[in-house]
């Protein structure tokens, strides 16, 4: 970084140098051609005529002059130039310090974010591979509890150096947050990346009881995700590479695990993730979690976004505003966000549910709302994700609201989500024909649905009925 500033500056000042020396020629030059015309406008013409015959000896006899005024020129250049070198260095600095940890010293979470995002583009545009690795230090807390926070921050800028000792010059390592770590590994594979990954978990094993002391040592944990094996956006390999961590956290810690199938659970993400996701404001973002909740359960998959298409073309039946189509588009998304924390035997249990786990199901809701609740952008659909299990006639839950009183994303999001539910199959369950689903809505319009959303959604359903036809 340094070697770059120095060269970028010296490039600047000899531009100026050079220009200087440019301008004072060219500006001599163009005073005594003025000079001569001058002279001609007093009726002196003989002196007008003499300079441009002879140029050369005019410059020749007024040398002193014309070095003087190069010199000038020169110096002026030079103030100029330093100013800009000041400048352009305090830029770069500060670009730096926005760009690097406050504690450790390497790239923060910024940095790291613009940077996957760059890699990835790259990655898919000339067809290349790329891995993530997620580290955490397991029990950090209880070594910051157990030594105090200089200790817990010394471990940290010590960690990063050793992560730094053990990737390579094009690898770009980063501060993910509290004591996670993340590094991105450029035309890296899977197997290689893990690699990686178990020669820093290998280091940090045994090198942080000589460094800290006997009972001291720590161990870390680490997840990798490859592009496009594993995902093909950056929030989605961001989620598979934390899923992976999580299962390795799961599994006894101290050890690393590449993304697969037994990851793909959204409860192996932790929910300070899928805060930072949502805070993002990104529809990309709030796609790939979406696709982690959809991909829990194979009968699941797809549903979010097929209850999106419903809820919006519903929205617009109605004639919602732009900023009302786009609140319900990410409530209904985010519908099921809340069964993050629904225990998987739940939700695979092909029989039905005992009063315990009913309740453990139907608690979803309330917890996704919980964890809107957190991020302020998210705030304008938290009601439609917690109140889209109400009913029409008070008998949903969690809240027990009737009529109108239940928050039109909620009603419209509702009659989308039946909708899907019952036109595909569920482990308890064969699907619906279409037919069935939407006599079955119309037969629940004023108890369950709302009625004059039913009649909007069937219209629709009615509609593209039409246009197939």
């Amino acid at each position: 970084m340094t070697e770059n500033k120095v060269k970028l500056s010296l490039k600047y000042r000899l531009m100026f140098y050079a220009g200087g020396i440019v301008f004072a020629t060219v500006s001599y030059i163009a005073g005594v051609w003025a000079y001569g015309v001058e002279s001609a406008s007093w009726g002196d013409v003989q002196i007008y005529q003499a300079l441009m015959r002879n140029l050369e000896y005019c410059f020749g006899s007024h040398m002193l002059t014309m070095f003087i005024w190069e010199s000038v020129c020169v110096c002026i250049a030079v103030a100029i130039g330093c100013l800009f070198d000041r400048e352009v260095f305090y830029r770069l600095k500060a670009e730096q310090r926005a760009n690097i940890d406050g504690v450790t010293e390497i790239y923060n979470h910024r940095y790291f974010q613009e940077r996957l995002n760059s890699e990835i583009e790259r990655a898919s545009r000339y067809e290349r591979t790329l891995s993530v690795v997620m580290l955490d230090l397991d029990y950090f807390k209880v070594f910051n509890d157990n030594w105090g926070h200089q200790e817990g921050d010394k471990l940290l800028k010590w960690f990063a150096h050793v992560c730094a000792d053990c990737v390579r010059n094009i690898d770009v390592l980063a501060r993910y947050g509290g004591e996670e770590f993340v590094v991105i590994l450029p035309e890296t594979g899977a197997k290689e990346a893990l690699a990686v990954a178990e020669r820093i978990r290998q280091t940090t094993d045994k090198q942080s009881v000589i460094e800290f002391g006997k009972n001291r040592g720590v161990t870390v944990s680490a997840g990798v995700a490859t592009f496009p094996d594993h995902a093909r956006t950056r929030h989605a390999l961001i989620l598979s590479a934390d899923a992976a961590l999580y299962s390795a956290k799961q599994r006894g810690r101290n050890r690393c695990l590449t993304y697969d199938e037994n990851c793909t659970h959204l409860q192996h993400v932790s929910t300070s993730h899928v805060k930072a996701l949502l805070a993002t404001d990104d529809l990309d973002a709030i796609e790939a979690l979406v696709a982690m909740i959809d991909n829990r359960d194979e009968y699941t998959k797809g549903h979010s976004r097929a209850v999106m298409e419903v809820s919006v073309a519903i929205g617009e039946k109605l004639g919602m505003s732009e900023d009302e189509i786009g609140s319900l588009r990410s409530a209904s998304l985010l519908h099921d966000l809340g069964k993050i924390g629904t225990p998987e035997e739940v939700l695979e249990k092909s029989s039905p549910l005992d009063p315990g786990e009913r309740k453990q199901f139907e608690n979803h809701a309330y917890l996704g709302s919980r964890m809107l609740r957190r991020v302020q952008q998210m705030s304008a659909i938290l009601p439609g994700v917690k109140h889209h299990h109400e009913r029409f006639d008070g008998k949903g839950y969690p809240s027990g609201l009737s009529g109108k009183s239940i928050p039109m994303l909620a009603r419209i999001i509702a009659i989308a989500d039946s909708y899907d539910a019952m036109t595909s199959a569920r482990a308890y369950r064969k699907k619906m024909t279409h037919a069935e689903a939407v006599a079955q809505i119309r037969s629940c319009a004023g108890s369950q649905f709302d009625p004059d959303l039913v009649d909007a959604f069937i219209d629709i359903i009615e509609q593209r009925g039409r246009d197939a036809a």
